[in-house]
């Protein structure tokens, strides 16, 4: 194992035990601003300014959930090969886009960024594929659904394409766009973004001028979203 790969171990493995601890005791991890607007805080930090201009709010984004216009904008930085993005994405956001997306309270827009190793990035590529037919929630959900342990050589090029055959996508489509250039830029413009606002492990999430770091139980979200709500009035 090189260096480098013991190194990016290491990290993902002290970033896991962080997020089993905070989890297990509730604690949530918020960074940028408390209370009042925000404006104020985020002025004296680059990073929580930068965080304010994170919402796409483009009409037809295949890659969001929720009305363009909705007052709030929850931005997800995800990995597919993260077992925390899958614990938020099959308990927790299914219940958020009931309370708040369904409602349109809030808007939530994914961000890719694919960091544990190449089948992250297949992975990443290939929901985007999946994007371009309209697809990618779907996509989304299947690949957390049936996530395999990371890194075994599971998530290949074949077996993306049968997640893609068997929602009924065109597959010769879906493989031309999986390896399309732009693509891969913008999974990694994606991730490049993500790491000057502050994320440094997934699952990562931006309200307003603040970062939420992990799968945390459904009250940290619900009291930001509200807080966010409240302020946009």
């Amino acid at each position: 194992m090189s260096t480098g790969t013991a190194t990016r171990r290491r990290t993902v493995i002290g970033g896991v035990i962080a997020l089993v601890v905070l989890a297990v005791l509730g604690v949530p991890l918020l960074l940028g601003s408390g209370g009042g607007s925000g404006h104020g805080e985020a002025a004296r930090d680059p990073q929580a300014q930068a965080r304010l201009d994170v919402p796409r709010r483009d009409a037809g984004d295949p890659l969001a959930l929720g009305r363009p216009d909705a007052p709030v904008v929850m931005a997800e930085w995800g990995d597919f090969q993260c077992p925390f993005c899958r614990l938020f994405a099959t308990t927790t956001e299914p219940e958020l886009v009931r309370r708040y997306v369904d409602a349109g309270l809030v808007r939530i827009e994914w961000h890719d960024f694919a960091y544990l190793g190449p089948e992250s990035v297949l992975a990443a590529r290939a929901a985007r594929a999946a994007a371009r037919q309209d697809r990618f929630w779907d996509f989304h959900a299947a690949l957390s659904r049936d996530q395999p342990a990371e890194n075994r050589g599971a998530v290949t090029e074949a077996s993306l394409a049968a997640t893609a055959a068997g929602l009924g996508l065109d597959v010769d489509r879906f493989r031309r766009d999986a390896a399309d250039p732009a693509i891969a830029d913008a999974v990694t413009a994606d991730q490049e973004l993500g790491t000057r606002l502050g994320v440094g492990g997934v699952p990562s999430f931006v309200v307003g001028d603040r970062l939420i770091f992990g799968a945390q139980p459904l009250p940290t979200f619900t009291a930001a979203l509200d807080d966010a709500l409240a302020r946009s009035r």
